[in-house]
């Protein structure tokens, strides 16, 4: 068994930065941006936005210059806050000191992964990272979770894979993956038809008011039933190095 993360809205709550990031991007191109507009893309790949955005008239080489341009404005906002979501140092110390196997599996482009890892201080469990340049298609395609599951040489019905976003989250499940939801990036109740294991971060689960790895029944929908776990709960599941 081994963990699979994404990166953006799971590693670092970043979620508010990139939509700032993009707002100023587009005020400079004539785009008016919403934060309706850009949950639909979060998760996605710098060139599905921009194709989304410019339409199919752009070059690569622009794609690439516009997406290094929007990332940099990202960098310097988001660079006084970067923190690590609560209680994900612990967990993956907890991980790595159990002998499982720990990867990165993002749409971000290099220079992100770089300046996350290295201002958070995680780096050092990621023992296989994957980012938009090892990839050719984007969330919810499927490609970056079977490339990431590949490289660790195991199987897919192997990997848990911790997602935050809609398009991950799909992409995740396409690959044949169990997939845990992390409410950072949208609220419980908008997640509960696409993960029915949501936890709010990788604390115990004192958020919710539960022991760890008590169920919950669903906050939604009282004719439905979902279980809310700590991560504590995936130790004792799957406490053990392949």
């Amino acid at each position: 068994m081994v963990f699979i993360f994404d990166m953006d809205g799971v590693l670092v709550d970043n979620h508010k930065w990139h939509f700032e990031a993009w707002v100023e991007f587009g005020k400079k191109y004539g785009f008016a941006i919403t934060a309706e507009d850009f949950s639909k893309q979060f998760g996605s790949t710098n060139h599905q936005v921009l194709v989304s955005l410019f339409g199919n008239v752009l070059s690569e080489e622009e794609i690439i210059a516009l997406g290094n341009e929007k990332e940099g404005i990202y960098r310097q906002l988001y660079l006084p806050f970067i923190k690590p979501v609560d209680g994900l140092p612990e967990f993956l110390q907890n991980t790595y000191d159990k002998g499982i196997p720990i990867a990165l599996a993002t749409s971000a482009p290099p220079e992100n992964v770089e300046f996350t890892l290295n201002r958070t201080g995680l780096k050092k469990y990621f023992s296989v990272i994957t980012d938009s340049a090892m990839i050719t298609r984007g969330k919810p395609d499927p490609q970056v979770y079977l490339f990431t599951a590949a490289k660790l040489g195991v199987e897919p019905a192997e990997c848990i894979v911790f997602e935050d976003s809609i398009a991950g989250i799909e992409s995740a499940t396409r690959a044949g993956m169990r997939v845990i939801a992390v409410a950072t990036t949208h609220r419980p109740e908008e997640l509960l038809m696409y993960s029915n294991e949501i936890i709010m971060n990788f604390e115990a689960s004192k958020e919710v008011g539960l022991e760890a790895g008590k169920s919950l029944k669903q906050i939604g929908n009282a004719n439905e039933e979902t279980n809310y776990f700590s991560p504590e709960h995936y130790f004792n599941l799957y406490g053990s190095a392949r």
